[in-house]
């Protein structure tokens, strides 16, 4: 939160609760899109056959050039193509020319700097509405990156080639559970750390990020029983932006509200998200 105020940012944080837990993370990108429960692949796919409009259409709608970033799609990805985006920038359209870090194949360092150094660019002066997938606090968990201070010097991600054989092997790390666990929290650090690092040096006053969680991690990781909500965080250099989020529950700050669900201030679900967003930011 100091490193947000210190770079003249709004934040605050909430909770959403998600539709899986420990994969299958499209289920939650899904209903947050559509405003659809995607608890299921067939409900899934019976949104992609469907005539839905999503998100993507709303801001498409708006006069906006819409845009996913997929660095973990690796092969053909129709479902893509059926939400309707402007362009996709899947692992072979991203020009990285740095080494894939296990399953990761590029950090979120590098993805977050092609959204600006390649699409932001191709979006040609219209309003841009990006999706992207995060992807190094995806299993495995190793190596975990530092945040490199020098944007300027990420370019292509050969940058990151120090970083090729880091670290110890997924099949060392999986030995040991209790590590597993640190190692998760490491890569989340990672993230939170590179999306701040970000925002810090890119986000200004006509834009709004919305850092979503897509789904707990496994019961390895959690215990079981552990809620399947995720915290959501929303930054904006301009105050106005986030203030809907906070009559919508959220609160100030990097750290969800700690009050237990009330009927005044509920858990929502993901499929809550769309409805709400769109209302509260139409004229």
């Amino acid at each position: 939160g100091a490193a947000m105020d210190s770079a003249g940012l709004t934040l605050a944080t909430g909770r959403l609760l998600a539709p899986s837990q420990g994969g299958q993370s499209w289920f939650g990108h899904g209903s947050m899109l559509s405003g659809l429960w995607l608890d299921n692949q067939l409900r899934y796919d019976l949104l992609l056959a469907s005539d839905r409009e999503t998100l993507v259409d709303d801001f498409e709608h708006a006069g906006y050039r819409t845009a996913a970033i997929m660095p973990a799609i690796t092969l053909a990805w129709p479902e893509g193509t059926m939400l309707g985006y402007d362009a996709i920038y899947d692992r072979d359209r991203i020009d990285y020319g740095g080494p894939p870090l296990n399953w990761v194949t590029m950090p979120d360092q590098f993805t977050w700097s092609f959204l600006e150094r390649r699409v932001r660019p191709e979006a040609g002066g219209r309003p841009l509405f990006a999706e992207l997938g995060l992807i190094s606090s995806h299993a495995p968990w190793t190596p975990i990156l530092p945040v490199l201070d020098d944007w300027d010097g990420i370019g292509d991600g050969r940058v990151f080639e120090h970083w090729a054989d880091a670290g110890e092997t997924p099949r060392e790390l999986w030995s040991d559970a209790d590590r597993v666990r640190e190692h998760y929290a490491r890569s989340v650090e990672y993230a939170v750390h590179a999306a701040q690092s970000y925002a810090a040096r890119y986000v200004g006053d006509d834009e709004l990020l919305v850092i979503l969680g897509d789904h707990q991690p496994a019961p390895l990781i959690t215990g079981d029983g552990a809620s399947r909500a995720v915290p959501v965080h929303v930054v904006s250099g301009d105050p106005e932006l986030i203030r809907p989020f906070l009559a919508w529950g959220f609160q100030p700050g990097a750290f969800p509200p700690t009050t237990p669900p009330s009927p005044e201030r509920p858990l929502r679900r993901m499929d809550d998200f769309r409805s709400w967003f769109v209302e509260a930011f139409s004229p």
